[in-house]
């Protein structure tokens, strides 16, 4: 018996085999997340750059514009990332359910070291597929705040002329989603480390330790985000998973106790 496979049968066949494929390629843990676009051109352009590079999860947080036809005109063939992209009130909303968060910014930051497109390349490639990776890009004529970079566990900068450092924002994505798609190529399963805590879930935990930590008078009660953002950077440098957190939550519960009883036994 002989079997025939018509075109429309080899087609289903050959996009059943690339949507297995693009499941089991890194990139498809790595999510763009823009803030504030004023543009809407801008989003359909991001969009076509993410399709161009193999990105496909698009979040908007704090959007300033309407996702409308220039969108969807810059868009081009990408039009499938812009529909499924999804809306947020706010940066801490639409990186909850990640496990790592890089931030981009063009300005030198106090306290905080920016890596360049490549190692953070690296960074993203050894952190999927375990964790979900968001990767967050500012404002047209601002960037982003420095409360929404305290959201992110690094941060990375693009070298530019010193006389024009502010990239247009497709054009930033693009430069950091080439960096990715060219060492996905080589990447393997087994460089990844294992799943680590949701930002959601770090973020109340350092809510935690700041209250606590001003309460018995370590952080300066003005201005405590400043200690609180090296002590940030040093447990992310550690990889906190979610039994890390649960520990570090219940010692701060702990001497949460420990403090409310002494003062109330001084009484």
């Amino acid at each position: 018996m002989q079997w025939w496979v018509t075109p429309t049968l080899q087609f289903e066949i050959i996009k059943t085999s690339v949507v297995f494929r693009m499941a089991e390629l890194p990139l498809n843990s790595v999510e763009i997340v823009l803030v504030g676009t004023l543009q809407s051109g801008n989003v359909g352009s991001v969009a076509r750059a993410m399709k161009n590079m193999g990105l496909a999860h698009l979040k908007l947080a704090g959007l300033q514009c309407e996702v409308d036809e220039q969108s969807r005109w810059m868009a081009t063939h990408a039009g499938d990332v812009l529909e499924s992209a999804r809306e947020y009130a706010s940066l801490g909303e639409a990186v909850a359910d990640a496990q790592y968060v890089i931030g981009t910014t063009a300005r030198d930051r106090r306290f905080r070291t920016l890596l360049p497109p490549a190692q953070m390349a690296e960074k993203v490639l050894s952190l999927v597929p375990a964790n979900r990776v968001a990767i967050v890009f500012g404002r047209e004529d601002s960037g982003l705040t420095n409360e929404e970079l305290e959201l992110c566990d690094d941060a990375v900068t693009i070298p530019a002329a010193p006389e024009m450092t502010s990239l247009n924002v497709a054009q930033a994505v693009m430069i950091v989603a080439y960096e990715l798609f060219c060492r996905a190529e080589s990447w393997g399963p087994a460089a990844g480390m294992g799943k680590l805590a949701s930002s959601g879930e770090q973020q109340d935990m350092y809510d935690h330790l700041r209250r606590l930590l001003v309460d018995i008078g370590f952080f300066n009660p003005h201005n405590p985000d400043i200690a609180l953002g090296k002590i940030k950077r040093l447990l992310t440098r550690a990889g906190l998973t979610e039994k890390d957190v649960s520990l570090i939550r219940g010692v701060a519960r702990q001497l949460q106790w420990y403090v409310e009883s002494t003062r109330g036994s001084a009484r």
